[in-house]
């Protein structure tokens, strides 16, 4: 972490390239790895993969949960990338599925509750994960992870159910689920390679309403679509927590291929000075698919794989 926190202070070779390789089992790949390669001639320094398959009816909640993206993550790591885990939960307010199906406050509750069974089916969850966690961790991996992001969005189970309707109840809950993973893959199993991102969305309001506090996150980041690089909204909240900040998931907020990446990078250089990475989702969002894939992966701002672990050390930090 101190590492990364002192990125900001370099003159160049500052902001981690990122890029977002599918749902582990159903799409990921490194077919987004060698897609901005074949592009660019690099190929990021950070690579995503979600475990969490929350869409899926599964016979049990926790069949949705899948890491068998950690063989190709650890090869990633072994080879000078760092992998970013996000997770898109099913809701255990129902037997399995529902990731988008809004939830009732006292529903909300009984998740929280692990003597209930919507507890239970949270636990299983965290459980699994948690061993693909420690299956990274025994390798000698480092994680940037990512749960419950967008919560100040009205689509994830987890986050509000109405548009930029704010609500302190549902803001409390969040918190304490938030910790509840916190404590349960820190203390209860002892991981302590993971760097704990969080991520509220840059197109909704609330952004830093749903901070855990400063001793549950790492980064602070946010997930952002957008047309103009120069207006996303909420760089200034989220750096006024004093944390390393990042651009945790991003891409053209319409994908057809017209959007120029290189506007993203110099307005990182002029308005967002303080980013230490970004992640661009895969697909039509992607970099390899749109225009100025080059100029952004050859930035002198720009860190690729390779360019910060060398599988023995970091890059030194020359402030």
């Amino acid at each position: 972490m101190n590492w990364l926190a002192h990125l900001p202070n370099r003159t160049e070779n500052r902001v981690l390239s990122g890029a977002f390789g599918g749902y582990s089992h159903d799409t990921f790949s490194m077919a987004e790895a060698d897609r901005i390669r074949s592009a660019t001639g690099q190929s990021p320094a950070i690579y995503g993969c979600d475990y969490a398959r929350g869409w899926l009816e599964t016979a049990k909640i926790e069949d949705s949960i899948d890491v068998s993206c950690n063989g190709d993550l650890i090869s990633y790591w072994k080879n000078g990338g760092i992998p970013q885990i996000s997770l898109h939960l099913a809701n255990p307010a129902f037997q399995s599925g529902h990731f988008k199906t809004p939830i009732t406050n006292d529903q909300y509750k009984k998740i929280l509750d692990s003597s209930t069974a919507e507890g239970k089916r949270l636990n299983a969850m965290l459980s699994k994960i948690a061993d693909g966690l420690q299956e990274l961790e025994n390798q000698g991996v480092p994680v940037l992870f990512r749960p419950l992001h967008e919560m100040n969005g009205e689509w994830f189970w987890w986050g509000l159910t109405s548009y930029n309707q704010k609500d302190n109840e549902r803001i409390s809950l969040y918190k304490q689920l938030y910790k509840k993973i916190y404590h349960y893959m820190t203390d209860t199993r002892g991981l302590d390679h993971l760097i704990w991102v969080y991520s509220p969305d840059a197109n909704r309001d609330f952004k830093t309403d749903f901070y855990p506090g400063a001793s549950y996150v790492d980064i602070v980041g946010l997930d952002a679509y957008f047309q103009d690089a120069y207006s996303i909204n909420g760089y200034d909240q989220l750096t006024a927590l004093n944390k390393p900040f990042a651009f945790t998931e991003v891409g053209p907020q319409t994908a057809n291929g017209s959007f120029d990446y290189s506007l993203f990078i110099n307005a990182i250089k002029q308005k967002y000075p303080k980013t230490i990475y970004f992640l661009a989702w895969n697909d039509e969002w992607s970099p390899a698919v749109n225009k100025g894939a080059s100029a952004l992966y050859h930035d002198s701002w720009t860190l690729n794989k390779g360019e910060i672990w060398s599988g023995d050390s970091l890059t030194p930090i020359v402030e």
